[in-house]
C-alpha cells in the first residue's frame, strides 16, 4: 500500500460492491497471490515430513481405499459392520479413496495436497470477506493471520486431519455462494449450489454444521453493507443448514444415535466421569485455546483428558472471562458489529468441539481450525486499529501495518517450528511425552516404536537394552491408565519380541477387553500368538487361533494385517488354498506391504512352484523392492534350490535375480 495514502476506513459502510475503489493502487488479485505465496513458502518444509499419528489407520492400513469397486458399502449399514474408518464422514472417505488412487502412499504428494487445501481455505476466506464488502486491507490481513496461525500446525502437518481443511474449504465456498445469492435479484438458482457445498462440508466433518450460523450472523450484522431482508437471510441460512441435517440423519441411520462413538465408549472421558466435570474443564480448555491463538505458546500434539469442578477457582475465572467476552460481543452488536462478529462467531464455531457432544479427545489444536476464522478477523481489526493510532501519533504512515506484520511474523515463525513436531512418529511422541508426561498414549506409543525398531536387530545386547527401555514406557503407561488398551498392546508386543507367547496372548486379550474399536491388530496378534502357546495341545492352539481369526476377519474385512496373519496361520496349518487366498487379499488391500508378497512367494516355493513364484514377483516389482532386503535374499536362495528340484530346465530363465536387473 502507498505509504502516503490515508489509513483505510474499517467502520461499517454501505458500499454495495466488495471490490476496491478505483483509486486503490493495489490490485486484489496481486495481493491475494502474493500472500498465498508467502503462506505456501512457510509451509513448504512439510513436504519432507512422513505419515504420522492416525495416518497409519486412515491411510496406510486402510484396505478400503484400495478397493474402489466396493464403495457402495460406505452408504449402507455395512460401513459400520465392516468397521470402515471414518464411515460417518463419507465425503472424507471418498476424498481419501481418490487421493490414494492418484497418489498412492507417497508422503510428499499427500502433504502437498494438505498445503494446497489450506491455501484454498485462505483464498475462500478472502473471497467471502470480499463478498461481504470488507476493504482490501482487512480481508488481506485476516487471510494472512489465518494462513500463518501457529495453532493450525497440527491440522496441516498431519495428513489424516485434512478433514478440517476440507470442511472449512467447502463451508466457506458455501458461505460465499450464499452471500452472492442473497445480493442477487434471483437468489434461488444459487441456493441449491450453496446447500450442496454445505452438505459436502458436513460430509467431511460434522463441525462444519456451525458455519451456516456464522454466515447468518455476518449477514445480519452487515458490517460493511446494508443488511438484506430477513426472509431472504433465513431462507438461505435454512438451505445451508440442510447439509447439517442430512449428515445428522445419515449418522443416526448408521449408528442408531447422534454420536458415532456410542455413549458407553470407555475411550470417552465423559463415560468415566460424567458430563459436568467435562464441561467444567471445557471452560478452561477454551480459554486456553484463546490464549494459544493470540499468543501461540503451549501448543502440543497431545493433551491429557481430565475433569474439573465448577467451584474450582480456575473454572470460575475461565467461565467469567468467557461469559464476559460473549456478553460484550452481544452488547456491542450495533456499535461495533465487527467485534460482535469476531467474538460471537468464534463461540458459534467452537460449539461442536466444546464437549457438549462426547469426543474421544477433549482437547486438540486441530479443533480450533474453524473457530479461528472469526478470531483472525478480530485480531486483524485490532492490529490495524493499533497501527492506525501508531501511524497517526508518530506521523509515520508506514507504521500502519506494523502491528499486523509483527503478529503475522510471530505466528508464522511458531507455525514453522511447531510443524516439525509432526515430521515423524518418533519426533511426535517424543514431544508429546515432554509436553504431556501424563499421557498414557504417548508412553505406550513410544514403547511400541522402540520394540518395532528392534525387529531386525541382531545385536543381542543392544536389543535387550532397547526392550528394557520399552518395558519402562509400557509400565509407566499402565500406571497412568490401567484401563486403556494401548499399554496392554505395548506389553503384548514386548512379550512377543521376547517370544513369551503365553504373556503375549494374555496381554492381547486384556487389550481386546479394554478396547471399544480399531481392534484389527489386536485380533491379529491374538490369533498369531495362539499357535505358539506352550502347554496346549495342537488342537487347542488351532481352535484358539481360528476363533480370533474368524472374529477379526468378520469385523475388519479390510484389514491387510489380518489377512496376512490369516495366510500365515493357514500356511502353518497346511491349508495352502486358504493361505493363498488371504495372502492375495492382503496384497490387494496393501500393495505397498512386502510381507504378504514374501509370504505368498514362500508358499509357492513350498508347493514346488518356483516358476509361478517368478511370475508373481514380476507382477509386483515395487512391493518386492519395498520388502526387507535380508528376507529377499533368503527367498532368492530358496527359489534357486526349488528350481533345481522342480524345474531344472528353467534355472536360467526363472532365477529371481534376473527379474529386476537394476535392483540394488
Amino acid at each position: 500500500m502507498d505509504p502516503a495514502s490515508p489509513a483505510p476506513h474499517l467502520s461499517p459502510g454501505t458500499a454495495e460492491s466488495p471490490t476496491p475503489a478505483p483509486a486503490d493502487p493495489l490490485r486484489p488479485g496481486v495481493v491475494l497471490a502474493a500472500l498465498l505465496t508467502l503462506i505456501g513458502l512457510v509451509l513448504l518444509p512439510q513436504l519432507g515430513f512422513g505419515l504420522v499419528y492416525d495416518d497409519g489407520w486412515t491411510l496406510v492400513t486402510n484396505g478400503f481405499l484400495r478397493v474402489p469397486t466396493e464403495l457402495g458399502a460406505l452408504f449402507s449399514p455395512e460401513a459400520v459392520t465392516r468397521n470402515i474408518p471414518d464411515a460417518f464422514r463419507p465425503g472424507l472417505v471418498l476424498f481419501d479413496v481418490l487421493s490414494y488412487q492418484l497418489l498412492g502412499l507417497d508422503p510428499r504428494w499427500h502433504h502437498a495436497v494438505s498445503i494446497a487445501l489450506h491455501l484454498g481455505v485462505c483464498a475462500a476466506l478472502a473471497a467471502w470477506l470480499r463478498r461481504l464488502g470488507a476493504p482490501l486491507i482487512l480481508w488481506a490481513g485476516t487471510m494472512t493471520l489465518f494462513g500463518l496461525l501457529a495453532i493450525h500446525a497440527e491440522a496441516i502437518a498431519v495428513v489424516s486431519f485434512r478433514e478440517d481443511l476440507l470442511a472449512a474449504l467447502l463451508g466457506l465456498l458455501a458461505c460465499t455462494v450464499a452471500s452472492a445469492a442473497v445480493r442477487s435479484r434471483r437468489a434461488w438458482p444459487l441456493a441449491p449450489l450453496a446447500a450442496l457445498l454445505s452438505l459436502g462440508a458436513c460430509a467431511m466433518k460434522q463441525s462444519a454444521a456451525a458455519l451456516p450460523l456464522l454466515w447468518l450472523l455476518a449477514e445480519a450484522l452487515a458490517p460493511w453493507q446494508t443488511r438484506r431482508p430477513w426472509p431472504r437471510l433465513f431462507g438461505l441460512a435454512g438451505a445451508l443448514l440442510l447439509g447439517a441435517a442430512a449428515l445428522t440423519a445419515f449418522t443416526f441411520w448408521l449408528y442408531g444415535g447422534l454420536s458415532p462413538y456410542g455413549l458407553d465408549n470407555p475411550r470417552l472421558f465423559v463415560t468415566r466421569t460424567g458430563l459436568a466435570p467435562v464441561l467444567a474443564m471445557s471452560t478452561q480448555i477454551h480459554l486456553g485455546y484463546l490464549q494459544q491463538i493470540v499468543l501461540p505458546f503451549g501448543l502440543s500434539p497431545e493433551y491429557v483428558d481430565s475433569g474439573a469442578r465448577w467451584d474450582e477457582p480456575a473454572t470460575l475465572l475461565a467461565s467469567a472471562a468467557l461469559l464476559s467476552l460473549l456478553l460484550y460481543g452481544l452488547a456491542r452488536a450495533r456499535a461495533r458489529p465487527l467485534a460482535c462478529l469476531a467474538i460471537v462467531g468464534a463461540f458459534i464455531l467452537a460449539l461442536p468441539t466444546s464437549n457438549l457432544a462426547p469426543m474421544p479427545n477433549m482437547r486438540a489444536d486441530r479443533f480450533m481450525y474453524l473457530p479461528s476464522l472469526p478470531v483472525c478477523l478480530g485480531l486483524a481489526t485490532l492490529t490495524l486499529a493499533a497501527g492506525r493510532r501508531l501511524a497517526t501519533s508518530l506521523a509515520r504512515p508506514t507504521l500502519l501495518l506494523a502491528p499486523l506484520a509483527a503478529l503475522a511474523i510471530l505466528q508464522g515463525a511458531v507455525l514453522a517450528g511447531t510443524a516439525f513436531n509432526y515430521r515423524s512418529n518418533g519426533q511426535l511422541w517424543a514431544v508429546a511425552r515432554a509436553l504431556a508426561p501424563g499421557s498414557a498414549r504417548a508412553q505406550a506409543s513410544t514403547g511400541e516404536l522402540l520394540i518395532a525398531s528392534q525387529n531386525t536387530t541382531t545385536d543381542k545386547t543392544r536389543r535387550a537394552t532397547v526392550l528394557a527401555r520399552a518395558e519402562a514406557h509400557c509400565i509407566h503407561a499402565e500406571r497412568l491408565d490401567p484401563h486403556y488398551e494401548l499399554p496392554q498392546l505395548c506389553f503384548a508386543r514386548l512379550a512377543a519380541a521376547r517370544q513369551d507367547w503365553r504373556e503375549a496372548r494374555r496381554r492381547f486379550a486384556a487389550a481386546l477387553a479394554d478396547s471399544p474399536d480399531r481392534n484389527a491388530r489386536i485380533l491379529a496378534g491374538l490369533a498369531q500368538t495362539s499357535l505358539d502357546l506352550p502347554n496346549h495341545s495342537e488342537d487347542e492352539r488351532r481352535q484358539l487361533a481360528l476363533a480370533a481369526l474368524e472374529r477379526g476377519l468378520h469385523e475388519y474385512p479390510y484389514s491387510p494385517e489380518l489377512h496376512d496373519v490369516a495366510g500365515q496361520i493357514f500356511h502353518r496349518l497346511g491349508d495352502p488354498r486358504q493361505a493363498l487366498e488371504h495372502y492375495r487379499r492382503a496384497l490387494t488391500l496393501a500393495p505397498e506391504r512386502g510381507e504378504p508378497l514374501l509370504a505368498e512367494l514362500a508358499l509357492l516355493l513350498d508347493l514346488g512352484l518356483p516358476v509361478a513364484a517368478k511370475h508373481l514377483l514380476a507382477a509386483h516389482p515395487q512391493t518386492w523392492l519395498a520388502a526387507d532386503p535380508i528376507d529377499r535374499t533368503a527367498l532368492i536362495a530358496r527359489q534357486r534350490d526349488a528350481l533345481q528340484l522342480f524345474a531344472p530346465t528353467m534355472i536360467l530363465s526363472a532365477d529371481l535375480v534376473g527379474v529386476f536387473p537394476d535392483e540394488p
